[in-house]
């Protein structure tokens, strides 16, 4: 089951950009006196990766999609394990020994993971790579903020750097890039403060484009935004829809009301957002939930509309600390402040829902349970559906959804470890 504090672990891990130093204990390939594979690289199947209790990882390879109750005792473990990107079959994700880079990990036939190459940097905290397809991927070295790597994911050769100088940051702080998305050789990127983490009072996208390797443009939307948290570090793409329109969700700002999450919209044959399109998920679900208006897990499905995890209501126990001090919140103790969030981050107040992105209404869909909007995140898809992670105190799996019965089906559990994310390794992205 999901305890409390495993909940709290995977809020931290998303907020923070945790680490990802590894260390595996077993392994069924064999590997050459080179640590090479010795054998076929398998390019199906699922990469089920899950948070034990002493907050370590724990990470194993199914044939095929897991049904009814699975446990992950055979599996890897690991410190930290939370791949960006996946493109021929290949994992990408912050160097796993704990030093400066980043790392491509590849799956063997008989199910062992192993570090296919590694790519240096002198920015021992960089986190964040993502690979377009064969040819075409981008870093950020956090040493030297200002620069985007392009790379080759297949060979890991390094083509060149985008120099993005001229992106406008708020405070003229230096950038800390929080996600990379690709729209054909376009590159958005939002942005925090490299240093701290530093959130604005606006959501900001630095533009580029990988074949000429030149910055763009910076775009933003004024006064309602939190740097993009809600794509902080979530896996793939499943971002622009068959017309070409990019969307791009943000966070909101939870620590003062009135700032809801909201979906952006990069209209197709522009960079810029469209300064007339915001959609709330949070505020259409329930106008009356001011304090946590958020949602999180967007992504797109091939039908025009998106999946996402929307918080639906303020939980009592928050509102009757707030009411305990005649509901004006300046009269909140710090005590009182960090219970309050403790309750909106842990509390099982999150539905998953379907989005229409042109008439911004909010479906929730029924026959899954609620869960916290902060859990695990990731979805992923296969055989025409989605599938959905719950992680409560009840329940610790994934549930399916097919758009095109609108149907909704319990997949499979997993025990003896918290659900972080499921990666079907034959879709890219």
């Amino acid at each position: 089951m999901k305890s409390i504090i495993a909940m709290k672990n995977n809020f931290n891990r998303i907020i923070l950009g945790i680490f990802l130093t590894t260390v595996i204990v077993s392994c069924e390939d064999g590997l050459n006196d080179l640590g090479e594979l010795e054998g076929v690289q398998a390019t199906s199947g699922f990469v089920v990766v899950a948070t034990t209790a002493s907050n370590n990882a724990v990470v194993k390879y199914f044939n095929d999609i897991p049904s009814g109750t699975v446990t992950l005792n055979d599996g890897f473990t690991f410190q930290r394990f939370f791949p960006n990107s996946c493109v021929d079959g290949a994992l990408f994700l912050q160097r796993p020994d704990g030093f400066p880079g980043f790392s491509k990990y590849i799956v063997g036939e008989n199910g062992g993971l192993f570090e296919a190459g590694s790519i240096p940097t002198l920015g021992s905290s960089s986190f964040r790579i993502d690979a377009k397809d064969s040819d075409f991927g981008v870093y950020q070295d956090r040493a030297t903020s200002d620069n985007i790597t392009v790379f080759n994911p297949t060979t890991l050769e390094v083509l060149g750097t985008i120099d993005m100088t001229q992106g406008e940051v708020p405070g003229d702080l230096a950038q800390r890039y929080q996600r990379f998305i690709f729209r054909g050789d376009d590159l958005f990127a939002p942005i925090r403060g490299n240093q701290n983490g530093e959130a604005f009072n606006t959501l900001v996208v630095h533009s580029a484009n990988v074949v000429t390797q030149s910055y763009t443009g910076t775009t933003e939307r004024i006064g309602n935004g939190f740097a993009d948290i809600n794509t902080f570090n979530n896996f793939g793409q499943n971002l622009t829809d068959t017309a070409g329109n990019l969307y791009i969700a943000d966070a909101g700002n939870y620590t003062g009301l009135g700032v809801a999450a909201a979906v952006s919209r990069v209209p197709v044959g522009s960079d810029d957002i469209d300064p007339n399109y915001s959609f709330q998920p949070a505020v259409v679900l329930n106008p009356f939930n001011v304090f946590l208006p958020t949602f999180n897990g967007f992504k797109l499905l091939p039908n025009g509309k998106a999946i996402a995890r929307v918080n639906a209501e303020t939980p009592q126990a928050a509102v009757d600390i707030i009411l305990s001090v005649g509901g004006n919140l300046g009269l909140l103790s710090q005590e009182q402040i960090d219970q309050i969030f403790n309750i909106l981050f842990t509390s099982e107040s999150a539905v998953w829902c379907v989005l229409d992105l042109d008439a911004q209404t909010v479906t929730p869909l029924f026959g899954i349970p609620r869960t916290g909007v902060f859990a695990a995140s990731d979805t992923f898809f296969h055989d025409g559906g989605v599938y959905v992670p719950v992680a409560t105190q009840a329940e610790n799996g994934y549930y399916r959804y097919d758009w095109t019965t609108n149907q909704t089906s319990q997949a499979f559990q997993v025990m003896g470890a918290d659900i972080s994310q499921v990666i079907n390794i034959a879709n890219d992205n």
